[in-house]
């Protein structure tokens, strides 16, 4: 059953003693805090803002200022500055909910503000971006914030976001038709932000990308061409890199015994803070023939073949016994790359040995007696040879992730531009 954040709040001041506290490193504990909210008109009398105090006993300690995004319906003014104390972020700790206000044309124009408890500092943060979501609720199952809105005559769209500290994150988009409500279930993608791509290669061949990417930059997902003979997902995995002006994606299409049949540069922007502007490149490895992504369009609503999250961390005991990939080399007409091996070594302890050779020759293996330690999903591994190389391993059902985690000088004892670094799909069990 889905709860509804909505106008069954308490009017002015709340505070309520909650079970699970959070220290901090500030002066105060969660449940220290209450709140009064006092509305702000303008010239004309028109409500204009909200001003939340948080106080500890009779002391202001804290003030935010709310800027309403309209002038709110007469017959719920009264109610704007509500304020009830909810976990909006599913961390065991209420936040600060406050109602905004109805502002009418559809069912859905209720908003919210809300301010999130910040437990490394023991004070809280106005959240960034929830207030311009039409009437947010909490999916009582997945915690996750959603919206149901409707999209025409016929259709209903469920939108779910997640947050990363106090910023609202939108997670993954459902479509669904209104007589029947029935939807895919999504369950299996995690809370991890979702994008699909409707593009034409070269403006002619059809393609839809649809990927999630981890809060360590790792992206995966699949590259699906509908007017294939048989057409079927095939899995991309990569790399993001967030700037100030865009997201940089390089994905590469893997084969199941690890060969790449096509790299995927794409670039993806915002502007005026909602519209994804994409562009981007698929490349053929073997023939360099680059074609590019036309008549795009952007969403967060998965394919039916897309349920399940590529990245969802391997369980330390079902590792693969060796991992490849291999990409077209021009100038010796072959497919090189790289490959590592694991073999346990006891519980959650692996030894390994790798050589990468994509570029230049990149190789070295694990120390007798010191085999690399599993913490969750992910090991770390120092001293591979005399130049104190390191590097990471993460792990998925699929493939791991290798990452140098060194200085460049620890590069000394491989060919130019080497590394272990590199997605590896498993082709051993």
């Amino acid at each position: 059953m889905k709860k509804w954040i909505g106008i069954t709040l308490l009017l002015a001041v709340l505070s309520v003693a909650v079970g699970a506290q959070a220290q901090g490193i500030g002066k105060y504990k969660r449940n220290d805090f209450s709140f009064k909210s006092t509305k702000v008109k303008n010239a004309e009398g028109e409500l204009t803002h909200v001003k939340v105090g948080a106080y500890v006993g009779n002391k202001l300690v804290d003030e935010f200022t709310i800027e309403l995004g309209g002038v709110p319906m007469e017959t719920t003014a009264d109610a704007v500055g509500t304020i009830s104390e909810t976990d909006l972020n599913n961390d065991g700790i209420p936040d600060v909910n406050i109602y905004l206000g109805y502002y009418g044309g559809h069912p859905n124009d209720v908003y919210y503000e809300a301010l999130i408890w910040d437990s490394e500092f023991g004070r809280f943060l106005q959240a960034d971006g929830y207030k311009e979501l039409a009437e947010p609720m909490v999916d009582d199952q997945t915690h996750l914030i959603y919206t149901n809105l409707r999209d025409g005559p016929k259709k209903r769209v469920m939108d779910y976001y997640g947050w990363q500290r106090n910023k609202i994150r939108h997670l993954r988009s459902e479509t669904f038709a209104i007589e029947d409500g029935a939807s895919t279930d999504f369950s299996g993608l995690l809370d991890f932000p979702c994008s699909r791509i409707d593009a034409k290669l070269d403006g002619r061949i059809p393609v839809i990308i649809a990927f999630q990417e981890n809060n360590d930059d790792n992206v995966a997902g699949y590259i699906y061409y509908p007017k294939a003979k048989h057409p079927a997902p095939i899995m991309v995995a990569g790399y993001v890199t967030h700037g100030k002006d865009g997201d940089f994606y390089s994905l590469n299409e893997y084969q199941a015994d690890g060969i790449i049949t096509g790299t995927l540069m794409i670039e993806q922007r915002l502007v005026d803070g909602w519209d994804h502007q994409v562009t981007g490149t698929w490349t053929n490895p073997k023939t360099q023939k680059e074609l590019k992504l036309a008549d795009v369009k952007f969403s967060r609503e998965m394919p039916d073949w897309f349920n399940k999250s590529l990245l969802a961390p391997e369980d330390p005991g079902n590792i693969g016994r060796e991992y490849s990939f291999q990409r077209w080399r021009q100038g010796y007409d072959a497919y090189m790359g790289g490959h590592i091996t694991f073999r346990a070594a006891g519980k959650n302890k692996v030894y390994f040995e790798c050589c990468n050779v994509i570029n230049n020759i990149a190789e070295g293996r694990s120390d007798d007696g010191r085999p690399a330690v599993l913490k969750g999903n992910r090991f770390e591994y120092r001293e591979v040879n005399e130049c104190h190389y390191g590097f990471s391993a993460t792990f998925f059902p699929r493939f791991v992730i290798l990452k140098t985690i060194t200085d460049y000088e620890t590069l000394g004892c491989f060919g130019a531009h080497s590394a272990f670094d590199g997605v590896y799909i498993k082709i051993k069990q």
